[in-house]
């Protein structure tokens, strides 16, 4: 009887009700459950903070203003934003942004104008020594010892074959050597080599001279050297680089211009 009685509840027993989550498949549902949320968190997360990350700010943002005098510039700085999301399962942290910002220098250098003022003194003149003959229409010509020789010209009685030197050192006159031949609108030309030549003119007469004479400062006397092809006055001589005279042009002894030209 005793043994029967156990059986019979053991039978009631095992054939009672069970909950619902008791059974096996609850929980293996319940579990898959739990890991599809864990992996769609974690997805979520990679999605987010790898895939779609957003592009790094700019550290800073420099805005220069500059004004004509003196120069200004002003520099802004925007800190860059820092995120941070946490979740108790996972943990995910954004990296941090070390961002450093340099703040530019600019060095204003203001020049001062000094306004420069250029007095120009006018040349004035002053009186010197006198000739010794009074004279027009004649030649003067800078030595190279730094004196100077007229020659030639006419005076108040006429045509002159006088020549004098000048010394700026005491402002003195003294004659030196005569022309062989009077002559007046001729031309004088001095050579590297000290000596001067005197070309063409007119005469004492009147007549047209094809004559030319030598000047040699070292002794102070003229000697005649050879005539130019053409008698001609109010010509030009010219000494050129090669150490000769080009004389050029003039007027003949019937007054009509020459277009000759000679070389001494």
């Amino acid at each position: 009887m005793h043994v029967n009685q156990v059986y019979v509840e053991l039978v009631n027993v095992s054939n009672g009700p069970h909950k619902w989550w008791h059974h096996r498949w609850v929980k293996i549902i319940g579990i898959s459950v739990i890991i599809l949320i864990v992996f769609a968190v974690i997805l979520t997360l990679l999605l987010n903070f790898v895939v779609f990350a957003p592009e790094k700010s700019e550290p800073s943002t420099t805005t220069t203003t500059r004004s004509s005098s003196p120069l200004t510039t002003t520099t802004v700085s925007t800190p860059p934003s820092q995120i941070t999301t946490s979740l108790m399962t996972p943990t995910a942290t954004l990296p941090q942004t070390t961002t450093t910002t340099t703040s530019l220098v600019t060095s204003t250098t203001t020049l001062t104008q000094t306004p420069s003022t250029t007095t120009t003194q006018q040349s004035e003149w002053s009186a010197t020594g006198n000739m010794n003959n009074a004279r027009y229409h004649h030649t003067a010509s800078v030595l190279l010892n730094g004196k100077v020789l007229v020659t030639g010209e006419i005076d108040n009685n006429g045509v002159l074959s006088s020549a004098e030197l000048y010394d700026p050192s005491t402002s003195i006159w003294t004659t030196t050597g005569n022309m062989t031949n009077a002559r007046q609108q001729h031309t004088a030309s001095v050579f590297s080599n000290g000596k001067v030549l005197a070309t063409g003119g007119i005469s004492f007469f009147g007549s047209f001279l094809n004559s030319a004479e030598l000047y040699d400062p070292s002794t102070g006397t003229l000697t005649t050297t050879s005539n130019i092809t053409n008698a001609r006055y109010y010509h030009t001589a010219s000494l050129l680089l090669n150490g000769k005279v080009l004389v050029t042009g003039g007027s003949d002894s019937n007054a009509n211009a020459l277009n000759s030209a000679e070389l001494y």
